[in-house]
């Protein structure tokens, strides 16, 4: 998605910048592994094959694409004069967040969201958890999404826990076959008697609310390709 080539969002943590060919090398290397591949159900591919796909994602305007940085160890914390050269300099990548815009009737206030924290030192210390919030802000605020699906490996527990239990997204489908949950986090139209659908959970008002104030709160910066 072209939407989002120049644009970076800085968390508290988390900080999301646009899928570019630099980050093509890594984002291949991480995939050579048979655990990443499992929990994300892909396929592995040749070097060439993902930087074809990177193009192609770059260009598809049903695909939004974040790649997660961390600041490094020992580095300067985050100066609102950082620029993209800085951001290179004192970060490091350690994921990916997406959005599909892939309903089989062009509803395009529906999305899946996926993320991967591929560099397991970041795993289960809040980068995961603060990144899809900035992503689902910036699609609600941004592309207008209103409805998100999840769609995660049954073995893949600690990811389901966190879509569940800190965002407040509730299983609408389970597949034996490709052993994998879909989950979903909704807000209707308003016209009913409640905005969120009647499978939610009490913490989703809550958490749009927080999505709401989060998306006032972050920084944003141009990236300089």
């Amino acid at each position: 998605m072209k939407q989002n080539e120049n644009l970076v969002l800085v968390g508290s943590k988390a900080i999301l910048v646009p899928y570019k060919r630099n980050h093509v090398e890594k984002y291949h290397e991480w995939m050579t592994s048979p655990f990443l591949q499992e929990m994300t159900a892909s396929e592995p591919l040749t070097l060439e094959e993902e930087y074809d796909m990177q193009r192609s994602w770059h260009l598809d305007d049903n695909k939004c694409t974040f790649i997660i940085q961390a600041v490094k160890e020992g580095a300067p914390a985050f100066s609102s004069s950082w620029t993209g050269d800085d951001i290179r300099k004192h970060t490091v990548m350690i994921g990916d967040v997406n959005i599909f815009l892939n309903d089989p009737d062009d509803d395009l206030t529906f999305g899946e969201i996926e993320i991967m924290v591929a560099e397991e030192t970041y795993r289960r210390n809040g980068y995961g958890l603060e990144a899809l919030r900035m992503m689902m802000a910036y699609a609600i605020e941004k592309l207008g999404l209103k409805t998100f699906h999840a769609k995660i490996s049954t073995k893949n527990t600690p990811s389901i826990e966190l879509f569940e239990t800190k965002l407040g997204f509730y299983q609408v489908a389970k597949s034996e076959v490709f052993q994998e949950v879909t989950l979903e986090w909704s807000i209707s139209d308003g016209s009913g008697p409640s905005e969120y659908g009647a499978k939610a959970p009490l913490t989703m008002e809550k958490t749009h609310s927080a999505l709401q104030s989060l998306w006032a709160s972050l920084s944003s910066l141009p990236w300089e390709s």
